[in-house]
């Protein structure tokens, strides 16, 4: 597993990025959930979500065997 190290930069804190995760974006937007922090490219703060939604539309398959609403049994009104 990779890791990456936090370190002092002046008043800040950094974060040092593995070799294999080099990346040419120079600015990302920081959002943090817990203790969990995520890094959005700046550029294209959707481009995520739109890969997860064509990865989940793949695996869902939209057809159901629906009944017709007349097909439905009437209910009783209390």
């Amino acid at each position: 597993m990779l890791t990456a190290k936090v370190f002092q930069s002046g008043n800040s804190q950094a974060i040092r990025i593995p070799k294999e995760y080099q990346t040419m974006e120079k600015e990302f937007i920081i959002r943090k959930s817990g203790n969990c922090f995520f890094l959005i490219p700046k550029g294209d703060p959707w481009a995520l979500l739109r890969q997860c939604i064509g990865q989940v539309a793949e695996d869902i398959s939209f057809d159901r065997d629906q009944p017709a609403l007349n097909d439905l049994p009437e209910r009783e009104m209390i």
